[in-house]
């Protein structure tokens, strides 16, 4: 004979709800593992980057080319632009801006300081004479002169209608801070040479061993 079958209690009707709760009371007090947030990647200091930096700050201290080109000019700057006559359209090729290329240039300048004071004796005789024409003349060189008024307008050499400056300089003051107060000068009767010194780029090269940059400020446009 075959042993009669056991058979077991049936659960409880709540039995599956006790079970779903226990479960989940089970997996509410388990917390994923959090990953650790994810650092920016910081930039890479490197030898070479900083002497590539060094270097750019060591161009900017000097502009020397030579130029071929129709016009005669002589020009003396010394922080203040004193002596500086005559106009060229050229080509030239040398530094420039932190790079060695060329580029079409046209210059005009005038800054005849001390020779400029001559018009103020001029300039009064006129008024005395009642020669109003005269007097103004006079009395444009004396400002003009004095101050220095030159004009730059600078193009690639592709004929890229893109200017890479147009300037115009008023005394020390160019548009841009870090060519103000230049030192050099320049020779040209066909055939020209250019060198000009900025001493505020010269402290932008000396403090940037320190750390600091005046690059920003340097390449910004005068609002006076």
């Amino acid at each position: 004979m075959r042993p009669p079958a056991t058979i077991l209690p049936m659960p409880p009707p709540f039995f599956p709800l006790l079970l779903t709760a226990a479960l989940a009371a089970t997996a509410a007090g388990q917390t994923p593992p959090t990953e650790p947030p994810q650092q920016p990647p910081r930039a890479a200091w490197t030898p070479l980057a900083y002497l590539r930096e060094r270097l750019a700050d060591l161009m900017d201290i000097a502009e020397l080319n030579v130029a071929l080109g129709r016009g005669a000019k002589l020009e003396l700057k010394y922080g203040l632009q004193f002596l500086g006559l005559g106009r060229v359209r050229s080509h030239r090729f040398g530094t420039l801006d932190r790079r060695a290329g060329a580029w079409r240039e046209i210059d005009s300048e005038l800054g005849l300081l001390p020779l400029s004071l001559l018009a103020a004796p001029v300039r009064e005789a006129a008024r005395l004479a009642r020669r109003d024409q005269l007097a103004h003349d006079a009395a444009f060189v004396l400002d003009a002169g004095s101050r220095g008024v030159q004009h730059l307008d600078r193009k690639e050499l592709n004929a890229d209608p893109e200017f890479l400056l147009k300037d115009t300089v008023e005394g020390p003051l160019h548009t841009r801070w870090g060519d103000c107060f230049p030192i050099g000068g320049e020779l040209h009767a066909g055939i020209g040479i250019r060198l000009i010194l900025r001493p505020l780029q010269a402290v932008d090269f000396l403090i940037g061993f320190a750390g600091l940059e005046l690059d920003p400020w340097l390449a910004s446009q005068r609002k006076w």
